[in-house]
C-alpha cells in the first residue's frame, strides 16, 4: 500500500527532552517536556500517570484548572502544578549546554 496520497507530513529533529516530576500533599505527578522547533513555539507535556498530553504554553497556564481535562491533574493540584510547570515551559528558550544545569536542577 502506497502512502503517497495520506502522508500529511514527516519531520524529524534532534529535540531536547526533560524528565522531572513533583510531589504534592496528596499526589506525586511525573511530567515528559520535549522542546521542539515544531507547534508554533508550544512543548509537548507529558503526564507519565495519565498517559494525556498537551501542548503548552505560558499562555495555557493562565486558567491552571485547563490542566484538570488536558493532563488528568487533580482539581486540588492544579494551581500547585501550573506553578511548577511556568518554571518547566520557562526554560524552552534557555540555550542549553550540556555542563550546564538547569535552574530545576539546582534545586
Amino acid at each position: 500500500m502506497a502512502f503517497d496520497e495520506e502522508l500529511l507530513y514527516t519531520v524529524s529533529e534532534t529535540s531536547r527532552v526533560r524528565f522531572t516530576g513533583i510531589e504534592t500533599e496528596m499526589s506525586r505527578y511525573d511530567f515528559g517536556f520535549v522542546y521542539t522547533h515544531q507547534f508554533m513555539g508550544k512543548v509537548l507535556v507529558v503526564c507519565m500517570q495519565t498517559g494525556q498530553s498537551a501542548l503548552l504554553d505560558m499562555h495555557a497556564l493562565e486558567e491552571p484548572r485547563q490542566l484538570y481535562p488536558m493532563l488528568g491533574i487533580a482539581l486540588r493540584d492544579t494551581d500547585h502544578v501550573a506553578e511548577f510547570l511556568r518554571l518547566c515551559l520557562g526554560e524552552r528558550d534557555v540555550n542549553h549546554d550540556e555542563t550546564e544545569k538547569s535552574s530545576l536542577e539546582k534545586m
